[in-house]
C-alpha cells in the first residue's frame, strides 16, 4: 500500500489533465495527481517516452531492466508483464539479469550494457559507450531516446519507490 492516499479515481476526472490519462487512472498517476500541477507538468513526458521510435518490446525491457537494478518492485512487475506479452521468453527477470551470457541480441545487449552503466555509476558512461551503440546501428536520435528512457525510468522509479510502491 503507498504511503500517501491516491487520489480517488472519481477525483481524477475533476482534473485539468483528465482527457490525457487513461481511465481508470494508475494507482501510480493518482499518487501523483496530489500535486496537480506537477502532475500536468509530468504527463506530457510520460507520453513522449511512450512515443520513441523504440520498439515496444526494446522499450518495455529497457524499462524493465532499469527498474529491476534500480529495485522497484512495482515498476519491475507492471513492465515485466508487459515485456512478457512481446518477447518469446518464459523468465525475462532472469533472462534480462543475465544478458551478457544470453542469446539476446548484440543490438540488445549494447541498449542494456549502456542503460545499466548510466544507472549505476553515470560518470563512468564513456564515449566508447555510445560508439558501441553507434556500431550497433543506432544514431544520434536513437542515443537521446535511450538515454532519456533510461533516466525517466529511473526518475518514475524513485517517485514510486518515495510513495511507498
Amino acid at each position: 500500500m503507498p504511503w500517501i492516499k491516491p487520489v480517488k479515481q472519481k477525483d481524477m476526472k475533476e482534473l485539468n489533465v483528465q482527457n490525457t490519462i487513461p481511465n481508470p487512472a494508475p494507482l501510480f498517476d493518482r499518487l501523483l495527481a496530489n500535486h496537480e500541477k506537477l502532475y500536468e507538468a509530468f504527463l506530457p513526458l510520460q507520453k513522449a517516452m511512450k512515443e520513441t521510435d523504440f520498439p515496444d518490446d526494446l522499450r518495455e525491457a529497457v524499462i524493465t531492466f532499469v527498474s529491476m537494478k534500480n529495485g522497484c518492485k512495482y515498476c519491475t512487475d507492471s513492465h515485466s508483464k508487459l515485456l512478457e506479452e512481446l518477447v518469446d521468453q518464459e523468465d525475462v527477470l532472469n533472462w534480462l539479469s543475465h544478458y551478457k551470457e544470453s542469446d539476446m541480441s548484440e543490438e540488445w545487449k549494447a541498449v542494456l550494457t549502456y542503460a545499466e552503466g548510466l544507472i549505476a555509476k553515470p560518470v563512468e558512461v564513456t564515449k566508447e559507450d555510445v560508439d558501441r551503440l553507434k556500431e550497433q546501428g543506432y544514431d544520434e536520435e536513437d542515443i537521446a531516446a535511450l538515454n532519456q528512457i533510461v533516466a525517466y525510468t529511473s526518475y518514475t522509479n524513485q517517485l514510486s519507490m518515495g510513495l511507498g510502491l
